[in-house]
C-alpha cells in the first residue's frame, strides 16, 4: 500500500532536489573530512614540522596550519550557504508546491 511519502519521494521536484543536495554536500564533506584528516596525521607522524617557525618568525607551521583549517570551514560554509539558496530553496518551495497540490 503507497504511502503519502511513496508519493512525495516519486515527485521528479523531489528527485531533482535530492540530487542537488547530494551535488554539494558529498565534495564539500569531502574536502572537510580530508583537511582534517591531514591535520591530525601529521600532528601524528610529524609533529616536529609543526613546530618550524614560519619565516623566521614567532609563528609556527602549525598555527598556520590550524588557522588555516578554520578558514576552510568558513569557505566551505559559504559555498554551501550560497549554494542552498541560490539552488536548493528554489527546489524545497517547488516540491511544498507539489505537496501541496496532492492534498
Amino acid at each position: 500500500m503507497p504511502t503519502h511519502l511513496d508519493e512525495i519521494e516519486r515527485l521528479p521536484e523531489f528527485i531533482a532536489l535530492t540530487k542537488a543536495r547530494r551535488k554539494i554536500v558529498v565534495p564539500l564533506a569531502i574536502v572537510s573530512i580530508v583537511a582534517y584528516f591531514a591535520l591530525i596525521l601529521i600532528i601524528a607522524f610529524s609533529p616536529g614540522t609543526l613546530a618550524n617557525s614560519l619565516m623566521g618568525g614567532t609563528t609556527s607551521v602549525g598555527i598556520a596550519l590550524g588557522l588555516g583549517l578554520i578558514f576552510l570551514c568558513f569557505i566551505v560554509t559559504g559555498i554551501y550557504v550560497t549554494y542552498a539558496n541560490n539552488v536548493i530553496e528554489p527546489l524545497v518551495a517547488a516540491v511544498k508546491k507539489r505537496i501541496g497540490e496532492l492534498q
